[in-house]
């Protein structure tokens, strides 16, 4: 059985919304920035490992399994195949507030690394890995992409392109 996970780098502007299956039916996706709308404003002192357990949290509450995030991984959604994808996204729409990436806004840092990753993707196997669009913040990963058998090891590969500072 293969589990593909597709990262999650919780305090940068970036969105895995796509989901990879695997032989046991569970699927996995990040949860980041919401995929529509601008999150509400975190407050300022909130540290992001705590908005991120609240996150996972409210996203229980909201009907989608998923674990507290572990320290310097990320909050990683990894939600069974029976669930609709509609009560994903009504959840994440729910937790916005509590995403760790709280400000809504894409700087052009976060774009540019977000951008550089995609390269680094498709330079390590994962060709059809997209550049992000400019006009949203993160990155959307389809069903293929998550599926591509060199996803995982180009993730791997590429993951301190878009890690927090201190956990390269």
């Amino acid at each position: 059985m293969r589990r593909l996970t597709l990262g999650a780098f919780a305090a940068l502007t970036l969105l895995l919304t796509a989901c990879g299956a695997d032989d046991g039916g569970n699927q996995v996706a990040s949860a980041g920035q919401p995929a529509t709308g601008a999150p509400a404003s975190a407050p300022a002192d909130a540290d992001k490992g705590d908005m991120g357990v609240k996150f996972a949290q409210c996203m229980r509450e909201n009907g989608v399994d998923m674990p507290d995030p572990e320290p310097g991984k990320g909050v990683q959604l990894k939600v069974d195949k029976n669930t609709p994808k509609e009560v994903v996204d009504k959840a994440q729409e729910a937790c916005r507030e509590f995403s760790p990436q709280a400000n809504g806004k894409a700087n052009p840092q976060m774009q540019e690394n977000a951008r550089k990753f995609a390269e680094c993707m498709r330079a390590n196997g994962v060709e059809a890995f997209a550049d992000p669009d400019p006009n949203q913040p993160g990155i959307r990963i389809s069903p293929e992409i998550g599926e591509d058998p060199d996803f995982e090891k180009a993730q791997e590969a590429c993951k301190d392109i878009m890690a927090l500072p201190g956990e390269k």
